[in-house]
């Protein structure tokens, strides 16, 4: 935010009920009020729960409720007001607390009162969106929907074939529906300008404006709750003063930003997986290996079809798949890779470590005392209690003894499975450690990295998260997505996923390229190249084999994907320098890489109703196809002028404009004057190599720089290293002018014009004029035969580089 004075808002109970209004004496937000019953009520509650595949299903009986009675609060002589029924018994205290643009209260039974749940009714205005409740897959608006925080295994969607009938029904037969969610989240943001966060970590039911199109009602599983209101009143404002309070995300190692390749099946097999990409000069800096504690093909089918399974998990290494494990992890790093595992926070019931664990006292217990069990792929397995600090260093162990193999980091998969009946060594039931596991067991993984790895050479990702988990794990991805185009758990679901998850705090988001779960088809050509092209423009770009490997299409499955994924994984590195000022913004501002088009054109409308684009930062509009058989899509522009980034030509916005779009084609749009920052040398790999090892890695990539602008304007754009990029260019320099011009070099010395050996020319047009300088700082102004200024650039600060190269496009 701006070095401004921050905005005041006011809030009051006249009445006995809440209304906040902002800066300006506007309404902001409000209770509802309904006719014979208030905002606020309380319920008694008898529960049961039983789990069905890998969901919880619950049973309730709830009520009657009990309502506050409109009438002003009662002072109860602290800070607390008390809201009473139509008797005169106290329902609920309350209290609010403004401090300048957020506001605090709470919610509680008083002591001694019948209830356990308490309900809380707001106004939903006329056509209001309300946005994020964590990662969601069916929407980013959630307005006219039913939605729940309960992390858990996400949904398992039903194809292109079968989903379509399930179009907008309210229901899906897998899972618990269509707004299941790894990483759910009691906080949303309302287009009136605000986000409202429950701090609980209790089951949350949101009806979003659905049942009554006037209000959001909110049922929150506990007896008291606190809340947050956040004022913008942009989204950005919104965000930062979010993650300002939950916590924010630290800067990830470099070499988190080149793609990641997967590869399992044994140590030869990893070893050519790496072969081939350097001989393909495919940029990659990481592989990861899900696989080094087992994996076998499920029979009776036969290895083409066959589904690869991981489980039962173990904790240590299948010495029958990866028998020279160690010397696979040297060989990788000779040649400039990082190696990933897997790991998973539950222990094998048939295995050692689980007795161990039991016999300590490490794992959750049932309510007779003895370990609880939780299921996976039909085998049973105790459940790691991280309120235990014991077992939480015993697992830590665990963990530390894996990076000492030689790997690097992990994928710190699951973390859904608490069982409601579960108790903690803290004393919480289930139902209250369900929600805040995902955040211990981020937790002890960041321990174990900043306690082995101090240097930060490390990277772990992770599948769910909770409120706050953007302070420990360095990257999120998606989860177990449909290897299919379908809307409900396909390749489209995952742009509202990402949109969502940055609103809620979730800065580096990545997905696994061409999904995972082979439900209704396997992986085919079209989806692998379209997942690509939107992966190629996320933080992270990862691959993943999929559940059965044969029947998913790969990166190495012909020659034209070869070429066509090399050039999407060259495209993203080379915008390395531009990502990762992103991931430092994040870690300054607590703003998302991946951002909604209103964060940046909240005055436009139409912007809102968006949900299958997104911005790259503030500069970089990027629209994937993800219809099956479509060779184009309508691309909505927001306001301003927009240049393709292949092409160079001007889109003006507000407004649609059909884009073409072959199977090789990602429509990608960049903010007319704008500068974006990318590498140019055809790097290898963002891991620091050894002199000699015949590759370019992070040292080399970093001592040169590409700086492009795009269509007319002035920009400046400072880099995280402390370089400052200025570019300006004249409305009236068309391309034939610019290259007629004259390039006066003020400061650094000319050199032979450097091609961009990382960006495929072919795809690209050629630039209307270019040069490339040698030193650490540069003045170049390009005139034409009269004189008059044309274009112009400047860099000053950061380190010394080889070479710097300017382009006007």
């Amino acid at each position: 935010m701006d070095n401004q004075a921050e905005p005041i808002l006011t809030a009051s109970r006249d009445g006995g009920f809440l209304e906040i209004f902002d800066p300006f004496g506007e309404p902001l937000l409000e209770e509802a009020v309904f006719p014979g019953a208030g905002a606020i009520a309380t319920a008694s509650v008898d529960l049961r729960w039983w789990l069905l595949a890998a969901w919880w299903r619950f049973r309730r009986r709830v009520g009657p409720w009990r309502w506050v009675a409109p009438s002003p609060p009662v002072e109860t002589g602290g800070l607390m007001s008390a809201l009473l029924d139509d008797s005169g018994n106290s329902v609920v205290e309350v209290s609010e607390s403004v401090r300048g643009a957020t506001v605090d209260g709470e919610v509680r039974m008083p002591r001694g009162a019948q209830g356990d749940w308490i309900r809380w009714r707001l106004k939903a205005g006329h056509g209001e969106k309300f946005l994020g409740f964590g990662e969601r897959f069916n929407a980013v608006d959630q307005s006219g929907n039913k939605l729940y925080v309960w992390t858990e295994e996400g949904a398992v969607g039903l194809g292109e074939r079968w989903g379509r009938w399930l179009d907008g029904a309210s229901f899906n037969p897998f899972a618990n529906g269509p707004t299941t969610a790894y990483k759910p989240m009691p906080f949303f943001i309302s287009r009136r300008g605000y986000g409202l966060l429950l701090d609980t970590f209790a089951r949350v039911e949101y009806d979003v404006a659905a049942t009554d199109s006037g209000a959001i009602d909110i049922t929150v599983w506990d007896k008291s709750f606190r809340w947050t209101l956040f004022y913008g009143p942009g989204l950005a404002e919104i965000v930062e003063r979010f993650t300002a309070r939950v916590g924010r995300a630290t800067v990830p190692t470099k070499w988190a930003f080149a793609p990641w390749n997967d590869e399992i099946f044994g140590s030869e097999s990893v070893r050519e997986c790496a072969r081939k990409l350097r001989e393909n000069k495919i940029p990659t800096t990481a592989m990861w290996t899900e696989d080094w504690q087992g994996g076998y093909w499920l029979p009776p089918f036969n290895k083409k079809k066959a589904l690869y399974n991981i489980f039962p998990f173990r904790h240590s290494v299948a010495r029958h798949l990866y028998p020279d494990l160690e010397a696979v992890a040297r060989d990788l790093r000779a040649s400039g890779f990082r190696w990933l595992s897997y790991f998973v926070p539950y222990l094998l019931r048939r295995s050692s470590d689980f007795r161990e664990a039991r016999d300590r006292g490490y794992l959750l217990k049932n309510k007779k005392g003895k370990p609880i069990l939780v299921f996976i792929q039909w085998l049973s397995y105790g459940h790691i209690d991280l309120t235990n600090p014991e077992a939480r260093d015993w697992f830590k162990g665990k963990l530390a003894d894996n990076l000492a193999l030689g790997f690097d980091g992990w994928m710190a998969d699951f973390s859904e499975y608490v069982p409601p009946g579960a108790h903690t060594a803290s004393g919480e039931t289930g139902l209250e450690h369900h929600n805040r596991f995902p955040l211990l067991w981020q937790r002890m993984n960041r321990e174990v990295m900043d306690e082995q790895r101090p240097d930060g050479d490390y990277v772990f990702f992770c599948r769910a998260a909770a409120v706050g988990s953007q302070k420990y794990a360095p990257v999120f991805w998606s989860g177990d997505s449909n290897t299919d185009f379908e809307r409900y758990d396909g390749l489209p679901s995952n742009l509202p996923a990402a949109i969502s998850a940055g609103l809620c705090g979730l800065p580096i988001w990545a997905a696994d390229v061409g999904g995972y779960e082979v439900v209704t088809r396997g992986r085919d050509k079209e989806l692998f190249m379209r997942w690509t092209e939107f992966a190629a423009l996320l933080p992270v770009m990862r691959t993943h084999h999929g559940t059965h490997p044969n029947r998913c299409w790969s990166w190495d499955s012909d020659v034209e994907t070869i070429e066509v994924f090399g050039r999407y994984c060259r495209l993203h590195t080379a915008l390395f320098p531009y990502i990762y000022n992103l991931a430092h913004e994040a870690a300054e501002r607590g703003l998302p890489a991946v951002r909604h088009l209103a964060m940046h054109h909240g005055e436009d409308p139409a912007s809102w109703e968006i949900e299958d684009q997104f911005l790259l930062g503030d500069r970089l509009l990027v629209a994937p196809v993800i219809e099956r058989n479509r060779r184009g899509r309508q691309v909505y522009f927001p306001p301003g002028e927009w240049i393709d980034y292949w092409t160079g030509d001007s889109h003006a916005g507000p407004g649609e404009q059909y884009a073409h779009s072959q199977l090789d084609h990602l429509p990608l749009f960049v903010r007319a004057g704008a500068i974006i920052p990318t590498l140019d040398l055809p790097v290898d790999t963002l891991v620091p190599v050894e002199p000699g090892a015949g590759l370019v890695g992070e040292e080399e990539a970093l001592s040169t720089l590409r700086a492009t602008q795009y269509g007319p304007g002035t920009d400046s754009y400072e880099l995280s290293d402390g370089t400052v990029i200025e570019m300006w260019r004249s409305g009236e320099a068309d391309a034939r002018a610019l290259a007629n011009s004259r390039m006066i070099v003020r400061s650094g010395a000319e050199m032979a014009l450097a091609p961009d050996a990382l960006q495929s020319v072919a795809a690209r047009s050629e630039p209307d004029r270019a040069i490339t300088v040698r030193g650490a700082c540069a003045d170049i102004v390009a005139v034409n035969r009269d004189g008059n200024r044309l274009a112009a650039v400047t860099i000053t600060g950061g380190p010394p580089r080889e070479r710097l190269t300017f382009e006007w496009r």
